[in-house]
C-alpha cells in the first residue's frame, strides 16, 4: 500500500518548516533551500507510490532533503559548510525524535531572534557558521583570546534560546 495524496499533502504542509530548515542547515542559503524544498515536494508527489505510509514518508522526506541539498551545493558550487555523513546521521536521529513534537514557527522565531542580537554577536555567528571559521581563527581576526570567543558564543546561544522560547510562547 502507498501513502495517499491527502497524507502526502498534509505532511508536506505540516513539515514544511522542518524540511526547509534541514535544507538550510546544509546550504545556508534561503533561496537555494527553498528551491530544494520545492524539488523534494515534486519528487515526493512523483514517488508517492513507493512510499508505504506516513512514518516511511517522514524518513523519506528527510533523506530526499539531505540528498537534494548536497546535490544542489555541489552543482552550484555553494560555499556551504557541508557536514560529514556521521553528523548528518546524528541530525537525522534527532529529527526523528522531533517529528512528533516540533513546534511550528521555529525557523521564523530563530530569524527574529538573530535580528535581535547586537552587530558583534551577529558577526561572530557569521564567522562561525557561515564562514566556517573555528574559534582560534575568529579570536585571531577579532584580536581577542580563544576563551573569550568560547564564552561569547555560549552567551549568544543562551540568548538565542531564551528569545526563541519567549517567541514560541507568543506564537502558540
Amino acid at each position: 500500500m502507498s501513502v495517499s495524496d491527502e497524507v502526502l499533502i498534509r505532511a508536506l504542509v505540516r513539515d514544511r518548516e522542518k524540511i526547509f530548515a534541514y535544507c538550510w542547515a546544509i546550504l545556508r542559503d534561503d533561496d537555494l533551500a527553498e528551491d530544494v524544498f520545492q524539488e523534494v515536494c515534486s519528487l515526493a508527489v512523483q514517488k508517492r507510490e513507493t512510499i508505504a505510509n506516513e512514518q516511511h514518508l517522514a524518513g523519506w522526506l528527510r533523506l530526499a532533503a539531505r540528498r537534494k541539498s548536497m546535490e544542489a551545493a555541489r552543482a552550484r558550487s555553494v560555499r556551504a559548510q557541508l557536514f560529514n555523513t556521521e553528523l548528518l546521521d546524528l541530525l537525522d536521529a534527532h529529527w526523528r525524535k522531533w517529528d512528533e513534537s516540533a513546534p511550528t514557527g521555529l525557523l521564523d522565531a530563530l530569524r527574529h531572534c538573530l535580528k535581535q542580537l547586537n552587530p558583534r554577536g551577529r558577526e561572530l555567528l557569521a564567522m562561525r557558521y557561515e564562514q566556517g571559521l573555528k574559534s582560534p581563527r575568529i579570536a585571531e581576526k577579532l584580536g581577542c583570546k580563544v576563551p573569550t570567543i568560547y564564552m561569547a558564543t555560549m552567551r549568544i546561544h543562551a540568548k538565542l534560546k531564551e528569545c526563541i522560547v519567549r517567541r514560541m510562547a507568543i506564537i502558540d
